[in-house]
């Protein structure tokens, strides 16, 4: 496997593992505040007619809940169409989503601007308000662990592709012809093939014969030419001088 392909491979399932841990640790505690709190935790209590002046996020959700029979107007001081009180009438959900013991809902208060607010409540009967103010931060690692959840699927499927596509260099593979003592020649296949110069080739583990000792040099013959007295005939008819024998 090309080791592009295996860091990618990595990369992407080390990604996957990650998405999910951030995601479940992260936004646990989200979720196990909203699961232990789902109508909000009580802020401020009183009887109307009264005001109310607090602080106000706007991560926050504000819930007004008014004693069962009684009617009561709730106006957010000084507030405009971003911030407002909601009635429940207005919402996607009925009056009937949250429930306080003994209370009715009547709708939220909603702010874009954080800051201190005045409610104002007119009419009779008790009244409470309570907040639920989601955590920025378990959001946030929700949201990032289901992008890097994507993300990790893409990065894998990239290494798959490499799979297919990129290949190992592999050693470049030869033959390689040895001449025996008695002439014949034999092939040693299977191995590397060697620079010049380099290291001799071994054979069953060991190096070749060939190559463990130096061949000696096969010297041309020496053409030897033998001179022969030849003997000439008499000229003359006379003989030749005495030679001394």
């Amino acid at each position: 496997m090309h080791i592009m392909t295996k860091v990618t491979l990595g990369l992407g399932v080390a990604l996957l593992i990650g998405s999910v841990i951030l995601a479940v640790i992260g936004g646990g505690s989200t979720v196990a505040d909203l699961a232990e709190n789902p109508n909000g935790v009580e802020v401020w209590s009183g009887t109307a007619p009264d005001t109310y002046q607090g602080n106000f996020d706007v991560m926050g959700s504000y819930f007004v809940f008014v004693e069962d029979g009684e009617t009561v107007d709730v106006t957010l001081v000084g507030g405009d169409v971003d911030n407002r009180f909601i009635p429940c009438e207005e919402e996607p959900n009925d009056c009937d989503w949250y429930d306080w013991a003994g209370h009715t809902y009547v709708g939220q208060i909603v702010v874009y601007t954080p800051g201190t607010w005045e409610v104002e409540l007119n009419g009779t009967g008790g009244v409470v308000l309570t907040e639920q103010v989601v955590d920025i931060g378990g959001v946030m690692s929700i949201f990032g662990g289901m992008v890097g959840f994507c993300c990790s699927f893409c990065v894998i499927g990239l290494g798959v592709i490499f799979i297919f596509t990129l290949k190992d260099n592999k050693a470049q593979q030869g033959v390689m012809m040895v001449q025996q003592a008695d002439g014949t020649i034999q092939p040693v296949g299977g191995m590397p093939m060697q620079q010049p110069g380099g290291a001799s080739p071994l054979v069953g583990g060991a190096v070749h014969p060939a190559f463990a000792t130096e061949q000696p040099t096969t010297q041309p013959l020496q053409q030897q030419t033998t001179q022969q007295s030849q003997i000439l005939p008499p000229i003359g008819g006379q003989q030749p001088p005495n030679q001394g024998f």
